[in-house]
């Protein structure tokens, strides 16, 4: 199994921390006391230096793939030849 990277693990931390919104002030001159739970925001709080850093795309370097999909082509190509040689033989 892969290991986590490091942007994997900021992104789960990101979506761990949850602000908590200020409670609203209770006037004092009001004599019954409400509580008030404190509510989640969604949203992630991000520092000002991830905020200003640009995003840039993800480049993909597949040049070893594509050895290895010349060698499975030219193997189902000899392959086909062998069975359409072998379907006129067998006739």
């Amino acid at each position: 199994m892969p290991k986590k990277t490091r942007k994997m693990k900021q992104r789960a931390a990101m979506r761990r921390s949850v602000s908590v919104a200020p409670q609203p002030e209770v006037p004092e001159e009001t004599e019954s006391v409400v509580p008030v739970a404190p509510t989640l925001s969604a949203r992630p709080i991000l520092s000002a230096s991830a905020s200003n850093r640009a995003v840039t795309p993800a480049t993909y370097d597949y040049s070893h793939i594509y050895s290895d999909l010349k060698r499975i082509a030219a193997f189902a190509a000899f392959f086909f030849a062998a069975l359409i040689v072998l379907s006129f033989v067998i006739k």
